[in-house]
């Protein structure tokens, strides 16, 4: 029953019609307002907000982001709903971005988790239309270019919106204890999910989770470090967190077995290197106003 609603036909038309107006530019225009949706993009835009522009702010995103993806792995592997590539009269652009599987969208996910965080963190009109553009550009996009079907779309936005709701919900405790446990929690639901479901990706996200807690509880506590900086300084912060990022990602690829357990260990040390390491080179040499 539920399978039929999710592959029904009024998907595949509703792909058809947007595709009738497909032209070179769209094509490109489509494949660029995409890519926003891409993890490397939030991975970039977290990066930036946490050392340079509100660290809370980076913090949330951070976990939102994380713990969605998670959600997404799982449901994708309950569900199991092959994509539309390869319907009769649907053409797929970008198919290096569409492996796995269809239902929900995690660019979608991606794009709906970073920009519902900027609306509720901070109160500005132009924001607001900003991240409604990019959101709905984002959905559009992936049917536009064929990868995924409207309930694919919809419910990414649901499911990245509700880890936005409940990662701030956890963020809104004032006694610090309130936010362990409650961020304890998505990191326990995280490692049911990859110990039922473990493909390579989420371990990844457990891996990258529970770096990014441990980070949080050793710079709350012991760095502390302040995101005010020149535009020098903060130009500095960056290139040490991305030069690190990419050492270790390098590095620990090239001595590791290519095991799951590893993935998660690389993983874990990369959030680590920013959560920590960088913070405290910030702190140590006084990068910041």
């Amino acid at each position: 029953m539920i399978a039929n609603i999710l592959t029904a036909n009024f998907n595949i038309i509703i792909i058809k019609f947007l595709q009738q107006f497909s032209n070179p530019f769209l094509d490109k225009l489509a494949e660029l307002i995409t890519m926003t949706g891409e993890q490397y993009f939030s991975i970039g835009a977290i990066l930036i907000i946490y050392l340079c522009i509100n660290k809370n702010l980076g913090y949330k995103l951070g976990f939102a982001s994380l713990f969605s993806n998670s959600i997404n792995g799982l449901v994708k592997n309950i569900f199991k709903v092959p994509r539309p590539i390869g319907t009769s009269g649907i053409r797929s652009l970008r198919l290096e971005t569409a492996g796995g599987y269809s239902f929900p969208s995690g660019h979608t996910q991606n794009a709906s988790v970073f920009w519902t965080n900027l609306m509720k963190n901070i109160h500005k009109h132009w924001i607001y239309i900003v991240g409604t553009i990019m959101i709905l550009g984002v959905a559009l996009s992936r049917l536009y270019l064929g990868v995924h079907r409207p309930v694919d779309v919809f419910f990414g936005f649901v499911i990245g919106f509700l880890s936005m709701a409940v990662v701030n919900r956890i963020f809104d405790f004032k006694d610090g204890a309130g936010n362990i446990y409650g961020l304890l929690v998505l990191v326990v639901i995280v490692c049911i999910i990859t110990i039922n479901y473990g493909n390579l990706d989420l371990y990844k996200q457990f891996g990258s989770i529970t770096g990014f807690f441990v980070g949080y509880l050793i710079e709350s506590k012991f760095i502390r470090f302040r995101e005010k900086a020149s535009y020098i300084q903060n130009v500095i912060k960056v290139f040490i967190a991305s030069i690190g990022c990419l050492i270790l990602e390098l590095g620990l690829k090239a001595i590791l077995p290519n095991l799951k357990v590893f993935e998660f260990f690389r993983y874990f040390i990369i959030i680590l290197w920013v959560t920590i390491g960088t913070t405290y080179i910030i702190k140590r040499f006084k990068i910041y106003l």
